[in-house]
């Protein structure tokens, strides 16, 4: 009997087999949670604040969405063999999909709150197609996700699932952990997470229930004419105004702070990033107040390590450790935390497992052509200098002051020059950038896909260069720029680059 047809039967007497029931819960709750608003929208329009009406509504549309989500469960199957996946969805249209193990990239865990709470985890799969996931499991017993995890991470590794864990890894699973981050350490975190997505919550819901506020709420017009005794605020001195207008600022301020802050608790609680215990070397990471992530960052996929900091945050010794890597996340990031508020000595520890080595004191930096700055400073000073004579002269005297713009801005591009600088060993390049949002990217040369040299129509009269690197997962958006250096130091570096690659 060849494999093939071995194979086959084995799948035969596998049984396909549901998600749990419980699931059915989980996805009527979240239908539920995106038609709310249309609930609230149709009891202040079209049922004219009825209750019994929007409640009779509401009734029809829970027992709409139970049947069919009760529906859908039940044509939805999946079967695990020893070598892959078989999904089995769709009412009308049906469809029979397999995935291969060998063709799993990684599998990630995932725990909303209610899912925690009734011990349920959805499995998302990924086979670096493109897109995101590509095969979920929605959502299984926490005990049988964790178990298809490794079952599939010790396929790829070579090992029987028959094969109980050895001693080796029985002690790797009660090891301690590589990296954690208790409450106050998530604190830090979050002073230098600065974010104001609260104000933006706070906006979105005040736009989709515009209905409910008062007419011109949206309009300053309508605030100013309503605030008391506007005649004595008119008159109060310069120095007032001033102050009132920094007392906002300040206002604004804090509410950034907070917001980094509970936004930062509520992605990085109880951070912990473990050893992989089971099939590849690899980091498991485990984060989430609402959302519980489990996922496992395989060592072989990673391509770039990546230092943050900032002009404050490094002078206290705070470090944010990424890893670029082919795998993608549960949000599609393939820039992972792996310690988001760590020092020097607890970061070495991590890049040490992954063959990455940190920057030692004695390596050479080069830096960039001071053209990085000063020409960006002529063409920003340039095109204020046109607004403000336009604006001014047609518009309002006032605005010949948008040219003092370049007083803040000028000074941040030097800096930011003084920061771009790169360097190279026999193994490793090395990218430093920004001065206010400070980055280091360690890049293994072997890791390298493409070195391209291109230069703009203002770099040739000054024969500089940009050198783009491109590697497996990385940002298209963003990649890796060394700016701004002789033409001829590109070409150099570029053939350097591909030379230690070959030896690395």
């Amino acid at each position: 009997m060849n494999d093939e047809a071995a194979q086959s039967l084995v799948q035969e007497e596998v049984p396909f087999r549901r998600l749990h029931p419980l699931s059915i819960i989980l996805k009527s709750l979240s239908m539920l949670g995106r038609n709310i608003i249309a609930i609230i929208v149709l009891h202040f329009s079209l049922f004219d604040q009825n209750v019994a009406h929007t409640t009779l509504a509401a009734v029809a549309l829970i027992a709409l969405v139970v049947g069919v989500t009760a529906l859908i469960w039940s044509r939805f199957t999946y079967q695990v063999t020893e070598r892959e996946i078989r999904i089995k969805s769709g009412l009308l249209n049906r469809n029979n999909r397999s995935i291969p193990f060998d063709r799993i990239q990684d599998v990630s865990l995932e725990q909303k709150l209610v899912s925690r709470l009734l011990g349920l985890a959805t499995v998302a799969l990924e086979t670096g197609s493109g897109g995101g996931e590509d095969g979920q499991l929605n959502a299984l017993a926490r005990s049988d996700a964790e178990q298809l995890r490794d079952r599939i991470r010790d396929y790829k590794a070579g090992l029987s699932a028959a094969v109980p864990l050895s001693d080796d890894q029985s002690v790797a699973a009660d090891a301690p952990p590589l990296f954690t981050m208790d409450n106050r350490r998530i604190f830090i975190a979050g002073l230098f997470n600065f974010s104001f997505v609260l104000l933006a919550i706070l906006g979105a819901l005040a736009q989709n229930l515009d209905f409910l506020l008062p007419d011109g709420f949206f309009d300053p017009r309508t605030w100013l004419d309503a605030l008391p005794e506007r005649e004595a605020i008119d008159n109060l001195s310069a120095w007032v105004r001033v102050g009132g207008a920094l007392a906002a600022i300040l206002s604004l301020v804090i509410i950034g702070l907070v917001s980094g802050i509970v936004r930062t608790f509520v992605r990085e609680y109880a951070f912990r990033l473990d050893r992989a215990d089971s099939g590849q070397p690899g980091f498991r990471r485990r984060r989430g107040l609402f959302t519980l992530t489990d996922m496992v960052m395989p060592i072989h996929r990673v391509q770039a390590a990546i230092l943050q900091t900032g002009p404050v945050r490094e002078h206290f010794g705070w470090y944010h450790l990424k890893f670029t890597s082919l795998a993608g996340d549960a949000s599609g990031e393939t820039d992972h935390s792996a310690a988001p508020c760590a020092n020097l000595a607890e970061i070495e520890p991590i890049l040490v497992d992954c063959a990455v080595r940190p920057a030692s004191p004695d390596l050479a930096f080069q830096p960039v052509n001071p053209a990085f700055w000063w020409r960006r400073a002529v063409i920003i000073g340039l095109a204020l200098t046109g607004i403000a004579l336009g604006a001014g002269y047609f518009v309002h005297d006032g605005f010949f002051a948008i040219v003092l713009l370049a007083v803040p801005i000028i000074p941040v591009l030097f800096l930011n020059w003084k920061h771009h600088q790169y360097a190279l060993n026999h193994s490793q390049l090395y990218v430093r950038s920004g001065w206010w949002r400070r980055r280091l990217t360690i890049l293994l040369l072997r890791k390298v896909q493409s070195v391209d040299v291109s230069q703009s129509p203002l770099d040739h009269p000054l024969d500089l260069a940009t050198v783009t690197i491109g590697i497996a997962g990385g940002s298209t958006i963003a990649p890796l720029r060394i700016v701004d250096i002789p033409l001829q130091s590109a070409m150099d570096l570029r053939a350097r680059l591909f030379a230690r690659q070959n030896h690395a």
